[in-house]
């Protein structure tokens, strides 16, 4: 059991390796800049778990916001979730972001 947890962690720390060398997935960036809720929740999703990104909280709530406003209600949920370890500033920051976001 041990063994198989290793090698669990290993892939899984090689794999994400791998991601960070890559650039984001443009394909849902571009979705999501139409204006497609499931595609911004999944770059807010990116963004909150890092992704291909870095860890960006702001601009994963910015994502989680605009999918959140056109119904989308596991966005709104973690939307809810993640303002709630943000200070006022940060969400300030991520609202002033959303409307930067779509095109």
């Amino acid at each position: 059991m041990k063994k198989s947890l290793l090698i669990l962690i290993v892939s899984l720390v090689l794999t994400s390796a791998a991601w960070a060398q890559q650039s984001e997935p443009t394909d849902v960036r571009e979705a999501a800049q139409r204006g497609d809720q499931e595609a911004q929740l999944e770059m807010g999703i990116l963004y909150e778990y890092g992704f291909f990104m870095s860890g960006h909280t702001i601009p994963a709530l910015a994502w989680y916001m605009l999918s959140a406003e056109q119904g989308n209600e596991k966005a709104a949920k973690r939307r809810d979730l993640l303002m709630s370890r943000m200070s006022q500033g940060e969400i300030d920051q991520a609202r002033s972001q959303s409307s930067q976001l779509v095109r």
